[in-house]
């Protein structure tokens, strides 16, 4: 990282610890395993679910929570380390950005720019980094 690069950019990267990281991923994987386990015992009347709950016709209902969460966990993770690679493209960058903002570029331009050094073509994925940049863009001093 570029010296002055944290104290221009501030408090972008959100800092997890490993511990953090270590209770989310074991969260994760408990939560996935008892999603598989109840894909195949919905219903059962000998399933483990039993001891907690005496009547089947909630399994459906418990599955599609459980799973409904297990999608929102791995969409944050997806989300979170996308926002911090757009991030430390930003850091590394970030004499350049700001030479280019004394020649009169918008934040758009720049992100463009950055963009097409990654080969990013256009399309949904162009659009999202282009948005993600323009955000962290927007922070830089």
């Amino acid at each position: 990282m570029e010296p002055g690069a944290e104290k221009a950019l501030g408090s972008l990267e959100v800092k997890v610890s490993s511990q953090g990281k270590k209770f989310f991923f074991t969260a994760f994987v408990i939560l996935a395993v008892i999603v598989f386990y109840l894909i195949f015992n919905v219903g059962n009347p000998n399933s483990i679910l039993r001891y907690v709950i005496k009547s089947s016709s909630y399994d459906t209902i418990i599955l599609v929570v459980l799973a409904a969460f297990l999608s929102l966990m791995s969409f944050y993770y997806v989300h979170a380390s996308e926002t911090g690679g757009y991030e430390k493209i930003v850091q590394a960058n970030l004499k350049k950005i700001q030479k280019l903002r004394k020649r009169g570029k918008t934040n758009e331009e720049i992100a463009e720019s950055i963009l097409n050094a990654m080969n990013v073509k256009k399309g949904y994925r162009y659009r999202y980094a282009m948005r993600r940049v323009i955000i962290i863009l927007e922070r830089v001093k």
